[in-house]
């Protein structure tokens, strides 16, 4: 009988073989494995990447495309519109231009290839739809818009302040429609008079807004100037006059307002065409009267000098024909309009900063009159590109 050894020993040979063959079908089992598990890993992958995909063509088809001054509104989307008469302007942290049609009482978003679509407002006028789609919302009057750098949209909403969110969500943040009263002590947001919509038309003074860079928003009532608290309270900002000694004391009769990046608050129409800068310490002083004055004095149609924050913190104003930036206690022209487009372009009513240096303008009146042409203009590099255009239209 035939004998076969392992190490010396009987059968060894034999054990040795099988061993090896068993070595080698575990190994083969781990490489099946191994392989199955990459094609799996492969698969997920694809179908991630296909499921991402997919979700970016639907939301290209559900949202704008990129506006002239950046990418696209961040608010959700209502109809395609015509915009009718242009009104305040706002610029979304995303470049996407906001413009208020004032004929509609709505809020439109400028799609890339010229078209507006709705973000807020049903196009009825009145005060409705708090807590629902800012799209089925009642807007009246709207003067002003505000960005905050995270996205929301504050509205000057006649003699309130309403705030959409990034979820489309229309909410009152300040003002409760009554008539226009001063507030001494910090009072709560919501239940403070603001000025109703008559006593607004009367004194010609809508409320102004704007947002620091950390958020903090800022309303111009016309007769003061109030800070909205974290706690919800609207607390008044005290403005004294120190010189000339004529006007020493507190100052009233606020119009338009911007907060630099120093946190220093600028207001215009008190004193005629003068604009005022409120330092942290609450002492207020004149800049550049000069400038708005005389022979440069406003010609848009409105009450007084707009006010914008702009490229570095700065804060602009507008007097008409030019736009002019607040450097110490002096108006200085800004230069971001050629000679040729102040001559072809002029009666500049809202403006407001893209990215890019880019300046968004339109020249609409502020009140009642006809312009044989309302246009709505992007200025870069001191050349102007039409954005919008209405010949010939009488609006009240």
């Amino acid at each position: 009988m035939l004998l076969l050894e392992r190490d010396g020993e009987p059968g060894g040979g034999l054990d040795r073989d099988a061993d090896a063959a068993e070595a080698l079908f575990r190994e083969a089992r781990r490489r099946r494995r191994r392989r199955l598990a990459i094609r799996l890993f492969v698969l997920a992958g694809a179908c991630a990447l296909a499921a991402a995909l997919a979700t970016a063509v639907s939301s290209d088809h559900s949202r704008p495309a990129a506006s002239a001054g950046g990418s696209a509104g961040e608010l959700p989307l209502g109809p395609a519109v015509t915009l009718h008469v242009a009104g305040a302007l706002a610029v979304a942290p995303d470049g996407a231009l906001y413009v208020t049609d004032v004929a509609r009482d709505r809020i439109l978003v400028r799609l890339g290839d010229g078209r507006f679509r709705v973000v807020v407002g049903s196009g009825t006028v009145g005060f409705a739809g708090d807590g629902g789609p800012a799209l089925h919302a009642e807007l009246n009057d709207v003067a002003d818009l505000a960005f905050s750098p995270s996205g929301t949209l504050y509205i000057a909403d006649a003699g309130r302040v309403r705030a959409v969110g990034r979820n489309g969500v229309i909410r009152t943040v300040a003002g409760d429609g009554r008539a226009r009263e001063r507030i001494t002590t910090p009072t709560p947001a919501t239940a403070a008079p603001l000025g109703s919509l008559a006593a607004i038309r009367r004194s010609g003074t809508p409320l102004g807004l704007t947002v620091s860079t950390s958020g903090q928003l800022y309303i111009s009532t016309g007769s003061q100037i109030l800070r909205l608290s974290a706690d919800g309270d609207l607390v008044p900002i005290r403005a004294r006059v120190l010189s000339p000694s004529f006007l020493r004391g507190d100052l009233n009769g606020f119009g338009p307002i911007a907060i630099d990046a120093r946190g220093n608050v600028d207001v215009s129409g008190v004193n005629g065409w003068a604009v005022w800068q409120v330092a942290q310490s609450g002492i207020a002083r004149q800049v550049g009267a000069q400038n708005l004055a005389g022979s440069q004095a406003r010609r848009s149609g409105g009450n007084y000098s707009l006010l914008e924050r702009g490229p570095g913190g700065f804060v602009y104003a507008e007097n008409g024909d030019a736009i002019l930036r607040i450097q110490g206690s002096r108006l200085v022209p800004a230069h971001l309009f050629g000679q040729t487009i102040r001559g072809q372009y002029f009666e500049l009513t809202y403006f407001a900063f893209g990215p890019r240096g880019t300046i968004y303008a339109d020249d609409i009146p502020g009140g009642g009159a006809f312009e044989a042409h309302q246009q709505l203009l992007s200025v870069s590099h001191a050349e102007a590109h039409l954005l919008w255009q209405e010949s010939n239209r009488v609006h009240q």
